[in-house]
């Protein structure tokens, strides 16, 4: 249960309480069919289990306002078999909105497979790892976009952030995806993909609509970056270093002026790319998550799927378990080792002369 909910069902048990002794109190009105209001209200709000709670309260406390009343019996038997009858209706609906929201979940984990597949453990020489959230409490996917693509040049890796949440954004998302698919092999480079995708952008962007992304082309021994006002990804070597690119560059739909940049980036070391929710998590002092010694021991566990889920940890304990308000995305990647090709056998000299 989240903490809304919990405190959905206290504020609901609450007001059935207020409402029997607001009846006891007026003998000559009856009020006991309000207390048919919080089994109703969980019915729409929360699981079936906590309307069946909430219900049975309701008819309990209908059962015991005769103890305090000086009115006749029947009156409060029929009484409590209208509560009866609504508590019961009420779980029959939970219950309906509870197989209707599992359709819905069923539903969108089926779209979210098809617009934001999973990224695969290994593209071109180079490990991935993801995770990604939508604020959206039904939904995966949301403003946050990923993908990778293995290109002749080496793996090309996007990640961005639309503007705003929910359904309009993931319009967006699928639309730029669609996007990158088709073009992130046949670009030149990741400042010519950076402008195909502004292009396809801009005709559907609102005034104050805008993109956030960052191009990565893994390539021997480092990473060829393109950032559009996409926070700065996070190298992870000896310590955590925050690649700023060495200019400001517009997000996508301002009129961008794209440029490629390249960072070190050795099979020893990891890159974390991420969205703004990641920054955006706060602790109850409102301060971001450090990048100190704890991020980076969990940025270097055994295995990049572990490493992430350090981090997610990290990130639950910094904001003490409070639900998400942003979407959050994470990848991290790490090159493989380059193949060691071996040296030929040495052949020996034949010193020794043919016979004539």
């Amino acid at each position: 249960m989240t903490s809304r909910q919990r405190r959905l069902l206290l504020a609901l048990l609450l007001a059935e309480v207020v409402v029997a002794l607001a009846d006891a109190a007026y003998a000559t009105l009856s009020l006991s069919g309000l207390l048919l209001v919080g089994p109703l209200a969980a019915a729409h709000y929360l699981t079936p289990g906590r309307t069946t709670f909430a219900a049975a309260s309701a008819l309990a406390l209908a059962l015991l306002l005769p103890a305090v009343e000086e009115t006749d019996l029947p009156h409060h038997l029929v009484r409590a078999l209208i509560v009866a009858t609504g508590g019961l209706w009420a779980v029959v609906t939970a219950r309906a909105h509870a197989r209707n929201r599992g359709d819905l979940a069923r539903m969108t984990r089926i779209a979210e497979s098809a617009i934001i597949p999973a990224l695969p453990a290994e593209l071109a020489g180079v490990g991935l790892a993801a995770f990604t959230r939508s604020a959206a409490a039904t939904a995966r996917i949301g403003g946050d976009l990923h993908d990778a693509v293995a290109t002749p040049t080496g793996p090309r890796l996007i990640i961005g952030d639309v503007k705003g949440h929910g359904l309009d954004a993931a319009h967006l998302s699928a639309s730029l995806l669609g996007a990158f698919r088709r073009t992130a092999a046949t670009a030149p480079d990741l400042a010519a993909l950076a402008r195909d995708l502004d292009a396809h952008l801009a005709p559907g962007l609102g005034p104050e609509d805008f993109v956030t992304v960052l191009l990565a082309e893994f390539v021997p021994g480092g990473v060829l970056l393109v950032n559009c006002g996409h926070p700065a990804p996070i190298r992870v070597d000896s310590r955590l270093r925050a690649l700023h690119p060495p200019r400001p560059c517009r997000p996508l739909g301002l009129s961008p002026d794209p440029y490629v940049w390249r960072v070190r980036l050795l099979p020893s070391d990891r890159l974390l790319l991420f969205t703004d929710g990641l920054t955006e998590a706060r602790d109850r002092a409102g301060a971001e998550l450090p990048l100190d010694e704890r991020l980076h021991a969990a940025l270097t566990q055994a295995t990049l799927e572990e490493s992430l889920r350090e981090v997610l940890g990290l990130l639950r304990e910094h904001t003490d378990g409070s639900e998400a308000t942003d979407d959050l995305t994470l990848i991290l990647a790490q090159p493989a080792p380059l193949p060691v090709i071996p040296e030929a056998a040495p052949v020996a000299d034949d010193q020794r002369r043919r016979p004539s």
